[in-house]
């Protein structure tokens, strides 16, 4: 009986493991996923990929903030001005790398993987639908190992936005008071507050034995809400042709921001927390091994 029940034990362990699921991002039960917006923050670190040395960053461009109508600017297989895709659920499904390789379809931060680019999580649970659509993070960020090297890379996107736990809207002009609902918000003498991501993704790659990092940054601007419920959503991508990077392991997203409202509440007393929301990230025409 005893070796039957070690048997049983070791049954789901192994097939975790044959699942090419890491210990370090399996997450039990519903963790990640509360109603406090503070307990969702997600900052695990692959201790290579944070020890990686990494070159110089690159700055990418305003033309990285593309929409789904403007791919031709970064995807090499699209022929120049040929819209393909209006819809993200679209262009997720059939791009997303779950379609890729096996390997991305386990573990927490498969999230990332699955081709679900918005807040459409409701059948996975009814009472926090939205948070089992997303990897939530602060300014700490988070890193991805991957279970396979790459080939060739080709363009990197990701489907993202940003967020605060009190959704901070709008504010009176010429005043210091802010007003916290949407529905109040649409009245002349207010305006929409504007907050600023400088979002760096790195891309990680084997060089020999060693792990290097490719970071890219970017400024990114949220026009006009900043809200928990707003669908603001930013696909930011850009082409990785002239890179000539191959052996890709694992990926990494770190950012700061600004907010003059988030930062004058501050001031006085008032503490507000910043997060983004990452939905999907791509890294299309890549073959792994």
């Amino acid at each position: 009986m005893k070796k039957l029940n070690k048997a049983l034990f070791l049954l789901p362990l192994v097939t975790l493991i044959s699942c090419g699921a890491s210990f370090d991002y399996l997450v039990k039960g519903n963790k990640y996923v509360s109603s406090v917006f503070t307990e969702n923050y997600y900052n695990h670190w692959d201790s290579e990929l944070k020890n990686a040395s990494k070159v110089e960053e690159k700055f990418v461009d305003d033309i990285a903030i593309t929409k789904f109508t403007d791919l031709d600017r970064i995807d090499p297989n699209v022929e120049s001005g040929v819209v393909r895709y209006t819809d993200p659920d679209d262009y997720g499904r059939d791009y997303k790398m779950t379609n890729l390789d096996d390997s991305f379809n386990y573990g927490y931060q498969s999230k990332l993987f699955d081709g679900q680019m918005v807040c459409g999580a409701q059948n996975y649970h009814p009472e926090y639908a939205y948070q089992y659509g997303r990897v939530q993070t602060n300014e700490k960020g988070f890193s991805v190992r991957f279970a396979k090297e790459s080939d060739y890379l080709h363009y990197f996107a990701l489907q993202f936005k940003a967020s605060t736990n009190n959704q901070i809207d709008c504010y009176p002009v010429g005043e210091d008071e802010q007003i916290s609902y949407a529905s109040d918000a649409n009245h002349d003498n207010l305006i929409m507050h504007a907050s600023t991501v400088v979002l760096t993704v790195t891309i990680y790659v084997k060089s020999g034995s060693k792990i290097i990092g490719h970071p890219y940054t970017s400024t990114i601007t949220f026009p006009d809400r900043l809200t928990n419920n707003g669908h603001h959503y930013v696909f930011f991508a850009f082409s990785l042709e002239d890179e000539e990077l191959t052996r890709a392991v694992g990926v990494s997203f770190t950012f700061t921001q600004e907010d003059e409202l988030i930062a004058h509440n501050k001031e006085k007393g008032i503490d507000i927390d910043y997060a983004l929301f990452l939905y999907e990230m791509f890294l299309p025409y890549t073959y792994w091994h």
